[in-house]
């Protein structure tokens, strides 16, 4: 890390909050509350900043990870559409926001906006049953290890 930069949240707690799933190179995490129904951020193991710093092995690993989580995103809540946002700005540390899109969701033809004010809580039941999604679609892709079923 660059001796200016701030030092990394992720990095110093040892990994994200609110982890849902963890996988070989990524974390799943979901708060209780979020801007949508079935809205994950998938957080790189490895400290990049950018998507382009992961270098092979890693690199492949963590898009093929987005890629899963994706899939049981969009199966487990019949989303209509997924966004795939990456910033960056606020907490340098590689990590994809995913947001399930739904007719009539609160931001239906604009962008997401998750400070607008409009969150949904989620049980504890609606965050196993993404938990679970996950776990089954990893189980069955090869170079997507077989995940820790835990909430830390």
């Amino acid at each position: 890390m660059d001796a200016k930069a701030p030092p990394c949240p992720i990095c110093e707690r040892g990994r994200p909050l609110d982890v849902l799933v963890a996988l070989d190179a990524t974390w799943v995490t979901a708060a209780a509350r979020a801007p949508l129904p079935g809205y994950v951020c998938v957080v790189s193991r490895v400290h990049v900043v950018e998507p382009f710093e992961l270098r092979g092995r890693a690199r492949q690993a963590f898009w093929n990870e987005v890629s899963t989580v994706a899939e049981a995103i969009a199966k487990v809540t019949a989303a209509t559409k997924l966004n795939y946002e990456i910033h960056g700005n606020t907490i340098p540390h590689l990590h994809l926001h995913l947001y399930p899109r739904y007719p009539g969701d609160p931001f239906e033809a604009g962008p997401i906006d998750p400070r607008s004010g409009d969150t949904f809580e989620r049980t504890e039941i609606e965050l196993a049953a993404v938990r679970e999604a996950i776990l089954r679609i990893a189980s069955r892709k090869p170079g997507v290890s077989r995940a820790t079923p835990r909430r830390a």
